[in-house]
Protein backbone atom coordinates (compact mmCIF):
# COMPACT_ATOMS: atom_id res chain seq x y z
CA UNK A 1 0.00 0.00 0.00
CA UNK A 2 1.71 3.51 -0.83
CA UNK A 3 1.20 6.72 1.03
CA UNK A 4 -1.27 8.14 -0.85
CA UNK A 5 -3.44 4.89 -0.36
CA UNK A 6 -3.11 5.38 3.23
CA UNK A 7 -3.89 9.05 3.22
CA UNK A 8 -7.00 8.45 1.03
CA UNK A 9 -7.77 5.57 3.67
CA UNK A 10 -7.39 7.72 6.77
CA UNK A 11 -9.26 10.56 5.10
CA UNK A 12 -12.16 8.37 4.10
CA UNK A 13 -12.52 6.95 7.85
CA UNK A 14 -12.08 10.92 9.36
CA UNK A 15 -14.68 11.64 7.20
CA UNK A 16 -16.87 8.90 8.15
CA UNK A 17 -16.35 9.86 12.01
CA UNK A 18 -17.20 13.32 10.97
CA UNK A 19 -20.69 12.01 9.34
CA UNK A 20 -21.25 10.15 12.19
CA UNK A 21 -20.54 13.66 14.82
CA UNK A 22 -22.93 15.92 12.43
CA UNK A 23 -25.72 12.94 13.17
CA UNK A 24 -25.15 12.19 17.11
CA UNK A 25 -24.06 15.99 18.38
CA UNK A 26 -27.63 17.65 16.29
CA UNK A 27 -29.56 14.72 18.18
CA UNK A 28 -28.06 14.90 21.75
CA UNK A 29 -28.81 18.92 21.87
CA UNK A 30 -25.27 19.59 21.60
CA UNK A 31 -25.17 22.58 19.39
CA UNK A 32 -21.72 24.02 19.66
CA UNK A 33 -20.31 20.33 19.19
CA UNK A 34 -22.72 20.31 15.95
CA UNK A 35 -21.61 24.02 14.97
CA UNK A 36 -18.12 22.51 15.50
CA UNK A 37 -18.63 20.17 12.43
CA UNK A 38 -18.72 22.99 10.60
CA UNK A 39 -15.82 25.28 9.08
CA UNK A 40 -16.05 28.49 10.62
CA UNK A 41 -17.62 29.76 7.60
CA UNK A 42 -19.83 26.61 7.29
CA UNK A 43 -23.05 26.63 5.46
CA UNK A 44 -26.35 24.52 6.20
CA UNK A 45 -28.97 24.91 3.88
CA UNK A 46 -32.49 23.37 3.50
CA UNK A 47 -34.13 23.46 -0.34
CA UNK A 48 -37.72 24.19 -0.42
CA UNK A 49 -40.19 21.64 -0.79
CA UNK A 50 -43.83 21.84 -1.03
CA UNK A 51 -44.98 25.05 1.05
CA UNK A 52 -41.80 24.92 3.23
CA UNK A 53 -39.23 28.13 1.94
CA UNK A 54 -35.85 27.04 1.50
CA UNK A 55 -33.18 27.36 5.03
CA UNK A 56 -29.67 29.02 4.66
CA UNK A 57 -28.04 28.65 8.24
CA UNK A 58 -23.99 30.19 7.86
CA UNK A 59 -21.64 30.40 10.32
CA UNK A 60 -20.96 28.78 13.79
CA UNK A 61 -22.74 31.12 16.09
CA UNK A 62 -25.78 30.80 13.27
CA UNK A 63 -25.34 27.31 13.11
CA UNK A 64 -25.12 26.68 16.94
CA UNK A 65 -28.11 28.61 17.70
CA UNK A 66 -30.47 26.75 14.51
CA UNK A 67 -29.12 23.72 16.27
CA UNK A 68 -30.33 24.30 19.69
CA UNK A 69 -33.73 26.15 19.20
CA UNK A 70 -34.76 23.26 17.12
CA UNK A 71 -33.63 20.65 19.53
CA UNK A 72 -35.06 22.64 22.15
CA UNK A 73 -37.98 21.09 21.60
CA UNK A 74 -38.06 18.12 19.84
CA UNK A 75 -35.76 15.03 20.07
CA UNK A 76 -34.55 12.53 17.25
CA UNK A 77 -32.66 10.78 15.53
CA UNK A 78 -30.53 10.55 12.15
CA UNK A 79 -30.34 7.70 10.80
CA UNK A 80 -27.70 8.26 7.57
CA UNK A 81 -26.64 5.73 5.46
CA UNK A 82 -23.27 5.39 3.67
CA UNK A 83 -21.76 8.55 2.04
CA UNK A 84 -20.40 8.16 -1.42
CA UNK A 85 -17.41 10.48 -0.76
CA UNK A 86 -15.21 12.20 -3.73
CA UNK A 87 -11.70 13.04 -2.33
CA UNK A 88 -9.26 15.42 -3.16
CA UNK A 89 -6.16 16.34 -1.03
CA UNK A 90 -7.76 19.64 0.69
CA UNK A 91 -11.66 19.01 -0.78
CA UNK A 92 -13.61 16.95 -0.80
CA UNK A 93 -17.86 16.28 -1.63
CA UNK A 94 -20.09 13.50 -1.13
CA UNK A 95 -23.85 12.16 -1.03
CA UNK A 96 -25.37 11.25 2.17
CA UNK A 97 -29.18 9.75 2.01
CA UNK A 98 -30.57 10.06 5.39
CA UNK A 99 -33.98 8.94 7.46
CA UNK A 100 -34.79 11.72 10.47
CA UNK A 101 -37.32 10.72 13.23
CA UNK A 102 -38.44 13.10 15.69
CA UNK A 103 -41.15 14.06 18.20
CA UNK A 104 -41.85 17.29 19.63
CA UNK A 105 -43.84 17.55 22.88
CA UNK A 106 -45.81 21.35 21.83
CA UNK A 107 -48.07 21.42 25.21
CA UNK A 108 -48.90 18.42 27.59
CA UNK A 109 -51.64 17.46 25.28
CA UNK A 110 -49.99 18.22 22.34
CA UNK A 111 -47.25 16.18 20.23
CA UNK A 112 -45.79 16.25 17.24
CA UNK A 113 -43.94 13.45 15.12
CA UNK A 114 -42.16 14.16 12.00
CA UNK A 115 -40.22 12.01 9.74
CA UNK A 116 -37.78 13.11 6.60
CA UNK A 117 -35.85 11.13 4.36
CA UNK A 118 -33.64 12.94 1.74
CA UNK A 119 -30.24 13.18 0.86
CA UNK A 120 -27.47 15.55 1.83
CA UNK A 121 -25.18 16.87 -0.74
CA UNK A 122 -21.74 17.96 1.10
CA UNK A 123 -18.79 19.80 0.09
CA UNK A 124 -15.66 19.21 3.06
CA UNK A 125 -12.94 21.23 3.72
CA UNK A 126 -9.53 20.21 5.33
CA UNK A 127 -8.82 22.35 8.34
CA UNK A 128 -6.08 22.73 10.78
CA UNK A 129 -8.23 20.91 12.82
CA UNK A 130 -8.90 18.11 10.79
CA UNK A 131 -11.90 17.45 7.74
CA UNK A 132 -15.22 20.00 8.15
CA UNK A 133 -18.08 20.58 6.72
CA UNK A 134 -17.59 23.68 4.41
CA UNK A 135 -21.41 23.29 2.66
CA UNK A 136 -24.41 21.11 3.25
CA UNK A 137 -27.90 21.14 1.54
CA UNK A 138 -30.63 19.13 2.87
CA UNK A 139 -33.11 18.65 0.10
CA UNK A 140 -36.01 16.17 1.10
CA UNK A 141 -37.62 13.50 -0.67
CA UNK A 142 -40.54 12.42 1.63
CA UNK A 143 -41.50 14.40 4.76
CA UNK A 144 -44.50 13.32 7.14
CA UNK A 145 -46.01 15.15 10.00
CA UNK A 146 -48.08 13.26 12.42
CA UNK A 147 -49.88 15.55 15.48
CA UNK A 148 -51.32 14.16 18.42
CA UNK A 149 -53.64 15.62 21.00
CA UNK A 150 -54.68 14.44 24.35
CA UNK A 151 -52.73 13.45 27.79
Amino acid sequence: MTTHDLQRTQDHLELLTLEARYASTWDCGDAAGWAGVFTADGTFEITAVGERPPVVVRGRQALAAFCADFTSSTQGVHLPSLPLLEISSETASGTVPFHFVGISRLRPDHTVSRSASGTYRVEYRRTADGWRIHRRVETALISSRAEHFGS
